[in-house]
């Protein structure tokens, strides 16, 4: 399969982590394609970024002007709160689009492994960095063609082999294949939950996302890693983390607990537009 390199080139969201994990793992498997590591001028990490990796990895945008448009859902302010992921996912679209591509790919930074199901669907595999790169393609090439607001691939611990030829999710939660397009494009807000966000504002808008599980990734476990996103979910909880969707949706989100913490309850029923039969219509 022939890669259309203006769909599939890899951007790592990064902060403050300059080991990223994501790289080490592209790195390991020999993956081919381009891929960068973005931060933002907000990042006093920037030069271990690049003696570990090379300036030419890494690209920096100005954080102090993207978060004077960066709609984080809160009055906090940025001086003694952290901004989230959600200037550089703005930020990334821009740059993406500089270079003259369609679509690109965001990926968080904490990625270990990436597996796809093989044929007698009984396991996942690991994959050479070059499978990696025609599957990555593969969905690209899908979500241009059906104009998706993003698409992407699931989490190791939700790709049952059994079902993945079928089974995909409504929400992609990491690895996200987004439009360069603006009227495609949904804008990711909110300071904290923002691929929950993103994902139930694109059904509002009427757009689709979704994520298939024939491809996985695995990725260190949450919170446990310093840097990225980490310190803000210590220092502000998840109950705050969960308010920021509520307010998006307060009708399909409610505050539960799950994984021994406070989290949220979904209800994508609730959400995503469904197509009825002309009989249902009232005239």
């Amino acid at each position: 399969m022939k890669v259309n390199k203006k769909l599939n080139t890899i951007y790592i969201i990064s902060k403050g982590r300059p080991w990223c994990t994501t790289a080490q793992t592209l790195i390991k498997i020999n993956y081919p394609g381009e891929w960068f590591i973005v931060c933002g001028t907000n990042d006093e990490t920037i030069p271990e970024y690049q003696k570990t990796w090379g300036k030419e990895r890494i690209l920096i945008f100005d954080w102090h002007e993207e978060v004077k448009t960066t709609d984080t859902l809160d009055n906090f302010g940025f001086d003694k709160m952290p901004s989230g992921a959600t200037p550089v996912r703005n930020a990334v679209r821009r740059i993406s689009e500089s270079r003259g591509e369609i679509r690109h790919w965001q990926f968080d930074d904490d990625y270990t492994r990436f597996s796809k199901t093989n044929r007698d669907l009984t396991k996942n595999i690991k994959m050479t960095g070059k499978e990696f790169e025609i599957e990555l393609s593969r969905l690209a090439s899908f979500a241009n063609k059906g104009k998706l607001a993003n698409v992407g691939f699931c989490l190791g611990h939700e790709a049952f082999p059994a079902t993945a030829i079928v089974n995909y999710s409504k929400r992609v939660f990491n690895a996200h294949n987004l439009p360069n397009d603006e009227k495609l494009f949904v804008k990711w807000r909110g300071r904290m939950n923002d691929d929950l966000i993103n994902a139930i504002e694109v059904y509002q808008k009427g757009k689709i996302e979704m994520a298939f599980h024939w491809l996985n990734l695995t990725l260190k476990e949450t919170q446990k890693e310093k840097g990225g996103l980490s310190d803000i979910y210590k220092n502000e909880g998840t109950v705050r983390k969960t308010a920021y969707v509520i307010m998006i949706n307060p009708k399909g989100v409610r505050l539960s607990i799950k994984f021994g913490r406070y989290h949220h309850a979904v209800s994508w029923q609730k959400i995503v537009p469904k197509l009825l039969h002309e009989k249902h219509a009232r005239v």
